[in-house]
């Protein structure tokens, strides 16, 4: 009767643990789909069932840290140790967040102890230091990349997310390949791990809109990968969200049937009222939201808010709700648009200016993908135009240049004649400079140069523009027609020259009659020819030298 006692105790032990390991697997696999909330109440309930776990406290912190929520997490580790003592994977969990608080010191110092621990041969304890030190801002990407390449060495290494956690170090590094390559690396191991196709998703669409069919291809193929997969649903929505607002509300559906849904997913829901076209509506909702959660409401929705005042005319209130976005919410949730956003309301208040312009000098910080960065400065050049700062306009069309290596005639042609157009001269002249060299055969160059130069050189007295609008006119007659009024200007430039500088009428009576031919009922250039006509004739003849008598 004992002895069956016994076994029955021990099948109820073994049970228990089979539930407990599987209430852990969920966490985990929950954790992976980015549902940070139900692995947290998955996780929370393993650990209480358990206290002291290991595993379960490790990837409770994970789920806490996706949250924010570092100090908990931070409690969540330290009541685990005084538990297990120094176990590596809670020491390496800590080291997590030391990097979280900038102690890098402190969190090298637990990894290299938790390495030696295990002599180096701990997959998941070497994973955990690359995951913690790609993870946090303060991590260092180099030293990942190590440790988890000698978690790939060893004996039965089989673990995909090694690889994902290595993408993500070779991304902190801007090292796009190598990301790719990893990312790839974990599909090798598991051709199902769609979390590796919506990462090389990612690394694309960091590499702006021209990659689009790259991007778009990936999240897609993540998605049949894995239908359950919610980041890549979440992605799809927002690409799709200012260009097909059909298209976004089915990705947000599916979305949201996979994912926690929370206030920031329901703010989303209501930025689709707002994407529709009901602006009050949208309004009304968020406000309604406001009301209702206090400072528990999420940030988002004063985004939405400020978005819909935006299309109502309401700059006031736009720019009121805008600010508090900022102010607000979390750095991740601050999109590039919202910054291009705030600084186009903020411009149209005079005293706003400079803090306009301050928000794309912030985008410059936060993103330096060269196409991105293009976009921003055209964004802001835009931005001054519309108030009519051509000066600030064209400051922002240069700095394409500077960005740009390869720019083009369209980059130099608005960069030149904005600056000329800000009065910035000596600026749009470099530029005409730059256009020649590069387009010796092209009339833009020198005509900006022609007419950039007789504003330097107003009085005529140096002239400066003669040769440039010489080499205009030797290219552009070529098509008279269609260089017709530029043309005539620089001809009835080289006629006042000639005429008032060089004292040379017969040049000057040449150009004004090729003004002539393009517009014989100039009636001012005709009284200036009859004028030099009659000044020729009563000049003296010059007698010719021989030997008259």
């Amino acid at each position: 009767m004992m002895k069956q006692t016994i076994r029955f105790t021990v099948v109820a032990v073994l049970l228990c643990n089979i539930a407990f390991a599987q209430s852990v697997d969920e966490g985990k696999k929950l954790f992976y789909y980015e549902k940070y909330q139900s692995a947290k109440e998955i996780l929370e309930k393993a650990l209480a069932a358990k206290p002291g776990d290991v595993e379960a406290a490790y990837w409770l912190g994970q789920a806490l840290i996706e949250q924010k929520e570092v100090a908990a997490a931070k409690a969540v580790y330290q009541t685990a140790l005084q538990s297990k003592g120094s176990d590596p994977l809670l020491l390496v969990a800590m080291g997590h967040v030391e990097l979280l608080e900038n102690k890098t010191n402190e969190a090298r110092q637990r990894f290299e102890v938790a390495i030696s621990t295990t002599k180096n041969r701990n997959i998941d304890v070497l994973n955990a230091i690359g995951r913690a030190n790609a993870d946090a801002p303060a991590g260092d990407a180099n030293y990942a990349i190590e440790k988890l390449k000698a978690a790939t060495e060893i004996k039965k290494f089989k673990e995909p997310s090694v690889y994902t956690n290595m993408g993500d170090a070779y991304r902190k590094l801007a090292d796009g390949g190598g990301a790719v390559t990893s990312y790839n690396q974990a599909l090798g191991i598991e051709p199902n791990y769609a979390e590796s196709k919506y990462k090389v998703g990612k690394i694309y669409l960091t590499q702006g809109n021209d990659q689009s069919e790259i991007f778009l291809r990936n999240f897609e193929e993540a998605i049949k990968l894995d239908p359950a997969y919610a980041p890549a649903y979440y992605e799809l929505y927002k690409y799709w969200y200012s260009r097909d607002v059909n298209k976004a509300r089915d990705y947000f559906a599916k979305y949201k049937a996979n994912t926690d849904f929370n206030a920031s997913v329901e703010a989303e829901e209501i930025s689709l009222v707002y994407a529709s076209g009901d602006f009050s509506g949208a309004i009304a909702k968020a406000d309604e939201k406001l009301k209702s959660e206090g400072e528990k409401a999420d940030a988002k929705l004063y985004r939405v808010k400020a978005y819909a005042y935006d299309k109502l005319g309401d700059s006031v209130n736009a720019l009121q709700n805008m600010e508090t976005f900022f102010a607000k919410a979390n750095p991740d949730d601050i999109l590039s648009d919202n910054y291009v956003k705030i600084a186009d309301i903020s411009a149209k208040f005079p005293d706003k200016i400079e803090k306009a312009e301050s928000y794309y000098d912030k985008l410059f910080e936060i993103d330096t993908t060269l196409s991105n960065r293009l976009e921003y400065a055209k964004a802001a050049s835009d931005m001054y135009k519309k108030i009519g700062n051509r000066a600030k306009s064209a400051d922002w069309l240069t700095k394409i240049l500077a960005l740009k290596p390869n720019y083009g005639k369209t980059d130099l042609f608005y960069a030149g004649w904005e600056n000329f157009y800000g009065d910035q001269y000596q600026t749009a002249d470099s530029i005409a400079g730059l256009y020649k060299e590069k387009y010796p055969d092209d009339t833009q160059g020198y005509y900006l140069a022609f007419r950039t130069r007789w504003l330097i050189d107003s009085t005529m007295e140096q002239g400066l523009p003669v040769e440039d609008a010489k080499k205009f006119i030797e290219i552009a007659e070529v098509d008279k027609e269609k260089n017709k009024q530029a043309l005539i200007l620089a001809y009835k430039y080289l006629a006042g020259y000639s005429n008032n500088e060089l004292k040379d009428a017969e040049t000057a009576l040449m150009y004004l009659n090729k003004v002539l031919e393009l517009n014989p009922s100039d009636q001012e250039v005709k009284g200036h020819i009859e004028i030099l006509e009659q000044a020729l004739k009563r000049q003296p003849k010059q007698k010719t030298s021989g030997s008259g008598k």
